[in-house]
């Protein structure tokens, strides 16, 4: 069972219907839970629900058709408003969050609501937050918010009082597999399940691994590092950098594609130290278990911390639009110089 496509949250879509039915919709929503499960794709349906001409919000089941649902997939709708991050741009900007507010303050244009999404609250600056605040607690009438982030410990505890709390859970396998056959990225079901059981809930990561490139390029990372004595910094950056580059002329494409090799391989050293415990590593993959298992001889427990903590942050440095190749490179060389300095038989040169 799916609501308009968006598979795994059933469960938010009967809650909404009875909110709706009880006219007891909150005005302020934070969606919360992992990347890639749905969060702002259930938001933009949500939208169009309430804005259909053709059907009663309540019903949550938006036509597709009519002028409104058609003006809120083309954010030209008077009564819908989009707010992201500029790609150039760290934080969500202050004066986008007061445009935002003043433009609140009126009442909806066509309709009974007015639907506002902050794709990216995590990028909230303590600024940009307090100057959203008394708007959150105190919105135009029919002004309905929804706020997209991972989790509320990376909100201020101002906004996230002001907020109902909608958590999303990871996708389940089954929904994963479905929509990888959905999407005609996987044509077996057989291989749509493996590759679900490895994704974790993330369908992007699913799209990632049903490309054969991004697993042409996983694999010979982690061959770098295994085989090799010892690695080469530039040649690990290098592959990633041209995965990235191949995968799109846009920059924000480019470092989405970067984060998630990073992300990745921070699940590969997740891996390793489990099979250092003694443990089954928890990604499923075969291939990848076993070297994983290699990785134990010349990697102890600090040295995955370490590279785990240096994973992270080249993510938050690619996410600040740092240089992707010198961000890479720094990365890729810190990576080598912890293996090489670690106090267990690592090749070293």
């Amino acid at each position: 069972m799916s609501w308009l496509n968006i598979r795994g949250h059933d469960d938010q879509v009967d809650r909404f219907r009875m909110l709706l039915a009880n006219s007891r919709l909150p005005h302020a929503m934070l969606f919360v839970g992992p990347p890639s499960v749905g969060k702002t794709s259930f938001a933009r349906a949500f939208a169009q629900a309430l804005l259909c001409e053709t059907h009663l919000p309540q019903d949550l089941a938006p036509c597709g058709t009519c002028p409104g649902c058609k003006q809120v997939i083309a954010e030209t709708h008077p009564d819908f408003i989009a707010v992201r991050r500029p790609e150039d741009k760290q934080a969500l900007p202050v004066d986008s969050i007061r445009a935002l507010c003043g433009k609140l303050s009126l009442k909806p244009i066509s309709g009974k609501y007015r639907i506002v999404i902050v794709e990216d609250a995590d990028n909230l600056t303590e600024e940009s937050a307090n100057a959203f605040l008394k708007t959150l607690e105190e919105p135009g009438p029919g002004s309905v918010l929804i706020l997209i982030g991972s989790a509320p410990e990376t909100q201020l505890e101002t906004v996230v009082s002001r907020c109902q709390v909608v958590r999303f859970q990871p996708l389940t396998p089954d929904d994963i597999a479905a929509i990888l056959i959905e999407r005609g990225l996987i044509a077996q079901t057989d291989q749509a399940q493996r590759l679900a059981q490895q994704a974790e809930g993330s369908v992007a990561r699913a799209m990632a691994l049903a490309d054969l490139e991004y697993q042409d390029t996983r694999t010979a990372v982690i061959q770098e590092l295994v085989d090799h004595s010892p690695p080469s910094a530039p040649r690990i950056a290098r592959l990633i950098e041209d995965l990235a580059k191949n995968a799109s002329k846009e920059s924000s494409v480019q470092r989405r594609r970067a984060i998630l090799i990073l992300e990745d391989l921070s699940r590969f050293f997740r891996d390793v130290l489990w099979s250092g415990a003694g443990l089954a590593a928890p990604s499923g993959d075969q291939a990848w278990a076993q070297a994983a298992y290699k990785m134990t001889e010349f990697c102890s427990p600090e040295d995955v911390f370490a590279i785990a903590d240096r994973c992270m942050l080249a993510i938050a440095q690619i996410q600040s639009n740092a240089n992707l190749p010198l961000a890479l490179s720094a990365w890729a060389m810190d990576l080598c110089k912890i293996l090489q300095e670690s106090n267990l038989s690592y090749p070293r040169s």
